[in-house]
């Protein structure tokens, strides 16, 4: 995969007027706070993003430890995370060559849910090159299932995407983006597509549509099709994810 990376000068004037208020554990923190526009103009809430100390400490418990290991393993080899950022370093943005996934990528072997974000944590990979978000996304339905691990509605799942803050020793923090695949948001409802892979026990996010009673809105930017689904209901965007599972639907 072939990365540039993008410094985003607009990060360091937000980043320092945002007040935040954090919570978690060593390994990984969550965050709430303030709202700021983007370089775009559109309203983004910084303190969404998880954050994740570049000197956290590895988990006690050996069994946890080993897990972790397991869970941070998708993300080394990426040159991302820099070790010592400049003093004027906010964020640090990325995108990449491969093909994105289909705009309703049903032909994929996946779990797909209407599942609503209720925890998230970051934490850095075994070679502190990639940073991750990790979120617990609770089930409130089940569209397809043909994973190896057999889910059921209202449990939780745990799936994980590339990005969120690192705070390095002298408390400087550092937003590292994808800039066509967004996070997700604590308390907000989505259509997950969500594959496996052998390199995790998570799962992985594919891609994911945020339902509002307003619309739907796309979190990956690489597909222009999605006009026709805007102003869909919660309700007739899931019936048409169902019937393409199904079949009933040929449309990419």
């Amino acid at each position: 995969m072939k990365t540039n990376r993008l410094m985003w000068a607009f990060v360091a004037i937000i980043v320092a007027m945002t007040i935040v208020i954090s919570f978690g554990t060593d390994k990984g923190h969550s965050q709430q706070g303030n709202k700021n526009k983007n370089e775009e103009g559109f309203i983004d809430d910084l303190s969404k993003y998880a954050v994740v100390d570049y000197n956290a400490p590895e988990p006690a418990d050996e069994k946890e430890r080993e897990i972790r290991k397991l869970k941070n393993n998708r993300y080394d080899d990426q040159s991302w995370v820099i070790k010592n950022p400049h003093p004027d370093d906010s964020g640090v943005g990325r995108y990449d060559e491969t093909e994105p996934p289909s705009l309703i990528p049903v032909n994929e072997r996946s779990l797909v849910i209407v599942g609503k974000i209720t925890g998230v944590k970051a934490y850095l990979s075994n070679d502190k090159q990639g940073v991750y978000s990790e979120f617990t996304i609770k089930i409130n339905s089940i569209l397809k299932d043909d994973t190896d691990n057999k889910t059921e509605v209202a449990k939780s799942v745990i799936a994980d995407r590339e990005g969120g803050f690192v705070r390095y020793p002298n408390g400087q923090k550092v937003l590292y983006m994808n800039s066509e695949r967004a996070l997700p948001a604590v308390g907000n409802e989505y259509v997950f597509f969500l594959t496996q892979d052998k390199v995790s026990p998570n799962y992985k996010i594919l891609t994911l549509y945020k339902l509002e009673n307003s619309g739907i809105t796309q979190l990956d930017y690489a597909s222009n099709d999605f006009d026709d689904f805007k102003k869909m209901s919660k309700q007739k965007f899931t019936e048409f994810i169902t019937n393409k599972i199904a079949g009933r639907v040929f449309q990419n």
